[in-house]
């Protein structure tokens, strides 16, 4: 069943799970994730980037994830990930995709709110929802993306000004690491839930120790972004594959083993997610 954030998330405010949304490369990836999310009867966010999107295709993303997240037997969103400019959100919206993310985290706060609140009002006509982020989430080895811890009182006046569905905090991942080495401030992300009514996203998620990603679920923690986990594992199978396979030119036969290895990394974090 094809959902939006708002059908999803809300349920997941009390409860000891949070959702995973895993980030997309390939088309194969959409069946991959979907039969991951089938076999632990869990619900799972398909998130592509403006660039992945733009590069295949929104109207085709759109058109594969809403078809087959038809067909399955468990909740399926199909977002747009980190778009910070609004014309990539109207392509997203126009091609079906049930939610969005703006990235106005590296504009003023005025700013960040008043481009924030009109993604808001033009997902209304399409029935999508909209994520939003304040604070900072930074990249590993770029400098260009400022790392900035939420304040709790800034985000609270934030969600109650933009409207939006759901929130990004920044309280200690980082994009795009391949370790587990990153820590949340737990303290931090209680005074966070304590301000903001509304479900709480986390970036980088790939960065967490499994112990941190079980910690997490009892909080206002309702989407965990995975996305590096996925690209490693697949990475890692294709170039098995092609040293084992130098002649084969069926790519049905060689993506068989990198998809099965990113499929079993969502199955892992699902479970760690409480599912």
């Amino acid at each position: 069943m094809y959902v939006t954030l708002d059908e999803l998330l809300p349920q997941y405010m009390e409860k000891d799970a949070a959702v995973g949304a895993f980030n997309l490369a390939i088309f194969p990836d959409i069946p991959t994730l979907i039969s991951a999310a089938e076999e632990l009867n869990a619900p799972i966010i398909m998130q592509a980037s403006p660039m992945i999107s733009e590069f295949i295709g929104y109207d085709y993303w759109g058109m594969v994830a809403r078809e087959m997240a038809k067909k399955a037997s468990v909740p399926v969103c199909m977002h747009l990930d980190h778009a910070n400019n609004t014309e990539a959100i109207w392509k997203a919206l126009d091609a079906g995709y049930s939610s969005v993310m703006f990235d106005g985290s590296q504009l003023p706060f005025e700013e960040n709110v008043r481009i924030t609140r009109e993604v808001v009002e033009r997902a209304k006509r399409y029935g999508a929802s909209v994520e939003a982020e304040i604070g900072s989430v930074a990249y590993l080895g770029k400098d260009t993306h400022k790392d900035q811890l939420t304040d709790p009182k800034e985000a609270r006046d934030f969600a109650e000004a933009t409207g939006c569905s759901c929130l990004a905090v920044s309280v200690g991942t980082t994009h795009q690491m391949r370790t587990q080495s990153a820590n949340i401030h737990f303290d931090l992300l209680e005074e966070i839930q304590n301000e903001v009514k509304v479900p709480l996203v986390i970036h980088g998620s790939t960065g967490l120790p499994d112990d941190q990603l079980e910690k997490m679920r009892s909080y206002h923690v309702c989407k965990v972004n995975i996305g590096t986990a996925l690209r490693v594992a697949f990475d890692k199978g294709l170039r098995a594959e092609l040293e084992a396979r130098p002649n084969e030119l069926v790519y049905k036969t060689l993506l068989q083993r990198p998809l099965e290895d990113e499929r079993q990394v969502v199955i892992h974090k699902m479970k760690e997610l409480g599912f």
